[in-house]
């Protein structure tokens, strides 16, 4: 049975490490029972995994040392520190657990202070695990997640100079220029697949739906650092739970409901879970939630009955803004439900028939429709692309929705984003 901490951390989650992986164990919750056994087994340190005698809260260097050891982890692929653990000094085997003294919730708080404010770029999705004995509430261990990052190379202050450092084996070495070179061709490379990633998204969400006669608004969004594979799949209890809150409400909408055409009844794909109209009803509207915490939504312009309006050709301000709108609660639910830290990199498209398109305004002086000639054709939608926190301030989210929409405005000649659909302040 689990202790106490091990629910509290991990509660029914299987995960695999590289304490797992030294012990010779499939997937499965920590727990301080794998500790001594690495003890036992005598486990040496290797590129992902670090023995510490003590937390590194107390000695005058101590910030600079913590942000270089997670620094030196991240940027080998992350990894894990066990804090609690002494090492034998010749081997760099587990000698002895030496319980901690003086673990809390302030001190994390520190810790983590040191870690966002000395690395650059910043390390997202640090987690720390506190272990104890079965029974006990006081953690003897503390074991630290350092998970992969896509931003390598991430830099510390070392002696008044910016040092980029790395896991060799079991120690810590700084990387040279080549080094350097070398991991921001593979940051740049990354950066290259996400968009590729992205736009695949974009292309599967719209799969099935019917591109004669309309105009269909799609938007994806993919993690920085996406859920992991250990997380396992994304439930269909959690699926919908992140539906529900899409379809009843939405924070940035004005006098509007949420996206009320999906259903909760989501059917499973590869890895994700589609939630579409129920079979037989024209297919309106689309939500996606992968497993690795992307998410996706589109939706066919809503087709007016207007004199002027062209639904193959034109789309209403409404759904343009409606879209920036969807896409940002969609991604800050599914980080929520999902546990999914850092930021998500969002691409918004407009697609429809060829020939061009027009995002229509309400005229409001002439009680019509603004004239096509007062507009600008879209002949080729510049996708809108942007990076958003899945998490934090809700006023600096409808910010972020509000620019979103107005760089798709801008596209069809419309200057600036109206009050009538989105809020202006929160």
């Amino acid at each position: 049975m689990a202790s106490s901490w091990d629910l509290l951390v991990y509660e029914c989650l299987m995960v695999f490490t590289p304490l797992h992986r030294a012990l010779g164990l499939a997937p499965s919750p920590l727990n301080f029972s794998m500790i001594t056994d690495a003890v036992a087994n005598q486990v040496q340190e290797s590129a992902d995994l670090d023995w510490k005698r003590t937390l590194p809260n107390k000695a005058p260097n101590a910030p600079a040392e913590f942000a270089k050891d997670i620094a030196a982890m991240v940027n080998s692929g992350g990894g894990m520190i066990v804090y609690g653990v002494a090492e034998d000094g010749n081997t760099s085997a587990a000698k002895e657990i030496t319980p901690l003294e003086d673990w809390s919730d302030p001190v994390q708080t520190k810790l983590l202070g040191y870690a966002y404010s000395l690395i650059q770029p910043p390390v997202h999705g640090l987690q720390f695990i506190p272990l104890g004995p079965e029974g006990e509430s006081k953690a003897h261990v503390v074991v630290l997640q350092i998970p992969a990052s896509f931003e390598t190379p991430h830099f510390v202050m070392k002696d008044d100079a910016i040092r980029a450092p790395r896991r060799y084996g079991p120690r810590t070495v700084f990387m040279s220029e080549r080094d350097i070179e070398q991991a921001y061709r593979l940051r740049f490379e990354d950066r290259r697949n996400h968009e590729r990633s992205l736009t695949e998204l974009v292309d599967q969400v719209l799969l099935g739906t019917s591109q004669s006669g309309k105009v269909w608004l799609a938007a994806a969004a993919r993690p920085v650092n996406p859920r992991p594979a250990y997380a396992g799949r994304v439930s269909e209890q959690d699926a919908r739970k992140v539906l529900g809150d899409l379809m009843v409400r939405n924070p940035f909408l004005k006098d509007l409901p949420g996206m009320e055409s999906i259903s909760l009844m989501a059917k499973p794909g590869y890895r994700k879970w589609r939630s579409a109209q129920p079979e037989g009803e024209d297919l309106h509207s689309i939500a996606e939630i992968h497993d690795d915490g992307s998410v996706a939504v589109a939706t066919a312009g809503y087709p007016f009955d207007s004199s002027g309006f062209d639904n193959a050709s034109d789309v209403h301000a409404m759904d343009a803004e409606l879209l920036p709108a969807h896409i940002v609660h969609l991604i800050r639910t599914a980080a929520e439900v999902l546990d999914v830290v850092g930021d998500y990199e969002v691409m918004m498209i407009l697609k429809g028939p060829a020939g061009g398109l027009y995002i229509r305004t309400y005229d409001s002086s002439w009680q019509r429709l603004t004239e096509r000639s007062r507009l600008s054709v879209i002949h080729a939608f510049q996708p809108v692309v942007g990076l958003i926190p899945g998490r934090g301030d809700v006023a600096e989210a409808l910010d972020a929705v509000r620019t979103f929409a107005l760089d798709i405005l801008n596209q069809g000649g419309i200057r600036a984003v109206g009050d009538s659909y989105l809020k202006r302040d929160i």
